[in-house]
């Protein structure tokens, strides 16, 4: 039977409704149930206490983007964390986070050095800076790794001077730094958010260039053997870092490679690749690891092995031998053409009567596939 609300209780409720939760008025209303209660109170238009109240405004406009969330709290002590940075976020502020909370070098990517251009050729591969989260966070510089990649986090933990934690993960482990200092020096570097295949080259002065690329490295390339135990130094990304990487090899070394493009997806996205082999690839692992002070554990000991491999110098064919493969590749058996070039290998013998653009096989019609042979094959 419904039980008619007294001039008390409604006093009561309009005194109470407006500022404590539903939950607390069912104490003072032990008569009544939570959905009675409610009933009740809307029936009298009154406003719930869950709603933010204009003084609760004002002093989250006057105090948010200065006060941590444990002063606010003790300011708005009816709001959880939670829903202080929610009403933060409709409000449209922002928590400065210029200074981190943690310990962190913040001055670090202001002034070059090669362990500043070795991180920052990671972090243009690997990290990445992310925009604050509705929580009204500062930017932030994030890193995220295999677990067994996790030393190169704590090198760079070291580096920054930085008290943040490495989040450790079932299968990858994070590291986060929130400061906007140090996210709109790296912006003026040239790091974007999402800058995932379209990265823009930082002005790197030119003895730190090594280090830079060595970062990139470590990020997305990667040191492989074959069976003969040959090394192969390869790397993947963006069109203007991979065309860097070539520019620099070449320019310094006179090493080119061709650069291979890839689609990466169907939004037409294309990813860039570019490799080196045998000694040139020893050439470049030496140059950018040896004696370096800041690198991923595990590319630094494959680095090692590739230091320590001894590789046959390929002799150049002589003018004589060239002339006699213009002169008998086409026309004369494969045991021949061995006993004319005495310590050749049939495959090597290939390979330079191809770069001198003479084919056992003339290609007479290329649409129909149609071959024909000029001389004897094997």
């Amino acid at each position: 039977m419904y039980k008619h609300w007294s001039k008390k209780e409604v006093s009561d409720l309009k005194k109470y409704y407006p500022v404590l939760r539903v939950k607390d008025l069912a104490k003072i209303f032990p008569n009544r149930t939570k959905a009675t209660i409610v009933a009740k109170a809307m029936s009298l238009e009154l406003p719930s206490a869950k709603l933010w109240q204009p003084n609760e405004n004002k002093i989250l406009k006057k105090h948010f983007c200065e006060l941590c969330i444990a002063k606010l709290q003790k300011l708005l002590p009816r709001r959880s964390k939670i829903a202080i940075w929610a009403q933060g976020e409709r409000l449209g502020l922002k928590q400065n986070r210029n200074h981190s909370r943690l310990a962190v070098n913040e001055n670090y990517f202001k002034k070059w050095s090669a362990n500043m251009a070795y991180i920052l050729g990671y972090i243009l591969s690997d990290g990445c800076i992310g925009e604050g989260t509705y929580k009204g966070y500062s930017d932030a510089l994030k890193f995220g790794v295999q677990k067994r990649d996790t030393d190169i986090l704590e090198k760079i933990k070291k580096e920054l001077s930085s008290k943040h934690k490495i989040s450790l993960c079932k299968i990858a482990n994070h590291f986060t730094i929130t400061n906007q200092t140090i996210v709109n020096d790296l912006k003026k570097l040239g790091i974007k958010y999402r800058k995932s295949l379209r990265e823009d080259i930082p002005n790197v002065p030119k003895k730190y260039i090594k280090d830079f690329i060595r970062g990139i490295f470590d990020g997305d390339g990667s040191i492989s053997f074959n069976k003969g135990n040959y090394p192969t130094l390869s790397v993947c990304g963006g069109e203007n870092t991979i065309t860097f990487i070539q520019n620099h090899f070449l320019s310094k070394f006179n090493i080119n490679s061709k650069i291979t493009k890839v689609k990466k997806n169907e939004r037409c996205q294309f990813l860039f690749y570019v490799a080196y082999r045998a000694n040139t690839a020893k050439t470049l692992i030496k140059y950018l690891y040896e004696n370096a002070e800041l690198y991923l554990e595990r590319k630094y000991k494959l680095a090692q092995k590739a230091f320590n491999i001894k590789i046959k110098i390929r002799k150049n064919y002589t003018n004589e031998e060239k002339q006699i493969i213009r002169r008998f590749y086409k026309s004369t058996p494969k045991d021949k053409m061995l006993s004319l070039l005495p310590g050749r290998k049939w495959s090597a013998v290939q390979g330079e009567a191809h770069s001198l653009g003479i084919h056992k096989y003339n290609i007479i019609n290329k649409n129909k596939n149609d071959f024909t042979t000029s001389g004897e094959s094997d």
